[in-house]
């Protein structure tokens, strides 16, 4: 092996220094390059090098002084809450519906309200000529009426068959209300889901009125890339039939987003019996480092949350890394994949039109999205 420098991580020139000094302390020669003393927290600063005969030793010091930082911001965090809302957004299609059926589901294991959301549509007032304005606004005023009228016989249809659903079936646990909004669809749900503050939004996939080659619609789309609380997306083809086992497969970056999104994982899944698969594409240039962080997230995952069933692997990256997830998801039965989106990074190359069609949508499974900002 040759003798040459690698850089293990890139720091602020204080944590760089912390960083250092665990290394030299475990015997291993550590250099830092692009030191600025004067701009000490520039961002992307301080390059922390080794020898690469030390690289795997000096990977696993960098984990572990990682999972410190780690430990100490997720303890200074308020304590996780209970899951006590849900919102489902509802354009009384069938995708929605399914999507409802979820919901009652998840509401009932939780112990949480569902709250159905209807945006119905906003007439926009285009200019008009003086002496046609007074004739246009009666119409319009008429309009709105007929649409408000129309849009509360259809969700109080929609309410009613689904609370006879839940009294049927002596759901006892699970509290079920409804909004109706007027207004732009995508934006009143995003302001809705700050007002309301739910702890999940549960969407189809696609809404009332779209194109069939469409795999997720435009709303459903802004409503994953902007809310600021998990969204749990529902395939039209992914069937509701009660929930008591779960297999769930979290796709990791290795990002240290990935343990407050865990965090919430966990407790959304907590009352049911889970197999945890914990996923990321690996290459063969990140082979040594993939898998030191991946022993890392594992030894969290044990400590912090102990559970009974869990897995964690690392897929070779072959020419279609999303086909190796599809694969995962075939082989091991998974009814839930999840993953952390930094606003459009992670969705973008997801849905993007060349793979939609043949990849994850298509296989029936569920998406549960956290963003890194949450």
């Amino acid at each position: 092996m040759s003798d040459q420098l690698v850089t293990i991580a890139v720091h602020n020139y204080s944590r760089a220094q912390v960083l250092k000094s665990r290394l030299n302390a475990e015997g291993i020669d550590c250099y830092l390059k692009n030191v600025n003393l004067v701009h000490s927290a520039v961002a992307g600063g301080v390059k922390v090098r080794v020898h690469e005969q030390d690289m795997e030793k000096a990977l696993r010091i960098v984990e572990k002084v990682n999972e410190e930082y780690r430990r100490e911001d997720l303890e200074a965090e308020k304590p996780g809450k209970k899951v006590q809302r849900i919102l489902v957004p509802v354009d009384f299609s069938r995708y929605s519906r399914n999507a409802c059926q979820y919901a009652i589901g998840l509401g009932e294991k939780l112990h949480a309200e569902v709250k159905l959301l209807h945006v119905y549509y906003n007439p926009i007032v285009n200019s008009m000529p003086m002496t046609d304005t007074y004739y246009y606004q009666v119409n319009l005023d008429e309009i709105i009426r007929d649409i408000e009228l129309r849009a509360k016989e259809r969700m109080d249809a929609f309410y009613r068959d689904l609370k006879g659903q839940i009294e049927d079936q002596q759901l006892n646990n699970v509290r079920l209300d409804y909004a109706l909004i007027r207004g732009i669809t995508h934006e009143e749900i995003l302001m809705q889901s700050q007002e309301y503050d739910p702890d999940l939004i549960i969407v189809g996939t696609r809404g009332h009125g779209e194109q069939p080659g469409d795999l997720i619609g435009g709303v459903t789309r802004k409503i994953m890339e902007n809310a600021n609380v998990p969204v749990l997306a529902i395939p039209e083809s992914s069937q509701y039939k009660g929930i008591s086992n779960i297999n769930v497969m979290y796709v990791t970056d290795f990002d240290d987003s990935d343990y407050r999104a865990l965090r919430k994982l966990m407790r959304l899944v907590s009352p049911f019996n889970v197999r945890l698969y914990c996923v990321h594409i690996s290459t063969s240039e990140s082979g040594k480092w993939d898998q030191v962080k991946m022993d890392t997230l594992k030894e969290h995952i044990v400590r912090e949350y102990n559970p009974q069933q869990f897995e964690c692997d690392l897929i070779e990256e072959g020419q279609d890394k999303l086909k190796g997830i599809q694969d995962f998801i075939t082989d091991k039965d998974i009814d839930i994949l999840s993953m952390v989106t930094h606003k459009r990074n992670l969705i973008s190359r997801i849905f993007n039109p060349g793979i939609e069609k043949k990849l994850l949508f298509h296989s029936n499974v569920p998406l549960l999205v956290f963003h890194a900002n949450e």
